[in-house]
């Protein structure tokens, strides 16, 4: 089978983001920069936590694209085309252009997005949590549940989704901080986000769509991904943006 350039970049673009994390991981632990407020604490800055979101599912992708815990390369998209009981990657009919449309909009460029915009916008910031909430359910419930073993990503699930998702959910929410209204739709938000993933999916399997109509919506589900926080910060003037009293 002829490589494009699409089977290539699915190979080398969890690398190139694991040597991002490095980067960030050095910019959130050996600097103040990524913090609104360069005097406090680390663990209670929002903006320092939204640019951690980013940091750990750059690191997840490694895992779920590059090699996993034992130490199978690119065994997400494998992974995928097993469970749906199609041909074994890479001559599953997924195209390699959908994982890299699934990813890297979002975690390249909407992630860092949000993030940056986290001091002035709490639940922007913080909406990624909403994509590491859900993807976490995922990872770990296939083992714990039905048996199943480690799969692509469910180490990091563990390791880093875990604690961090427990700790967000105690330094950003409750009294004197964002409602659990706000953290309902940061959820809500990833909800979305996975059905707007895997609802283009099945209908380009079922041969509904085409190729370029399933990579296009991974696009624009990137870009709603943005524009639910955004909305649900300017609902009924601000009200889930207010600390909680």
């Amino acid at each position: 089978m002829d490589k494009n350039w699409t089977d290539v970049a699915i190979v080398l673009f969890p690398w190139i983001g694991g040597g991002a994390a490095i980067v960030f991981l050095f910019l959130l632990f050996g600097t103040r920069l990524l913090q609104s407020e360069p005097g406090s604490s680390r663990w209670h800055d929002r903006a320092w936590l939204s640019w951690l979101a980013v940091a750990i599912y750059l690191v997840h992708n490694v895992e779920e694209y590059g090699i996993d815990v034992f130490g199978r390369m690119t065994q997400f998209p494998a992974e995928i085309c097993s469970v749906l009981k199609l041909p074994a990657y890479p001559d599953c009919p997924i195209p390699a252009a959908y994982f890299l449309a699934v990813n890297i909009p979002l975690i390249w460029v909407v992630a860092p997005i949000a993030a940056l915009l986290s001091r002035h916008h709490p639940l922007v910031g913080l909406a990624f949590y909403g994509v590491i909430f859900v993807n976490l359910f995922f990872h770990i419930m296939p083992p714990l549940v039905a048996g199943a073993g480690f799969g692509p990503g469910t180490l990091t699930a563990i390791v880093l989704f875990v604690p961090v998702s427990a700790w967000i959910i105690h330094a950003c929410f409750g009294t004197g901080r964002l409602s659990y209204k706000a953290l309902a739709l940061i959820f809500l938000s990833g909800v979305i986000l996975h059905i707007a993933l895997t609802g283009p999916l099945f209908l380009f399997i079922d041969g509904k769509i085409g190729s370029a109509a399933l990579v296009g919506t991974q696009f624009a589900n990137a870009v709603l991904f943005l524009l639910i926080p955004w909305l649900g910060e300017n609902w009924r003037g601000g009200l889930l943006v207010r600390p909680v009293t």
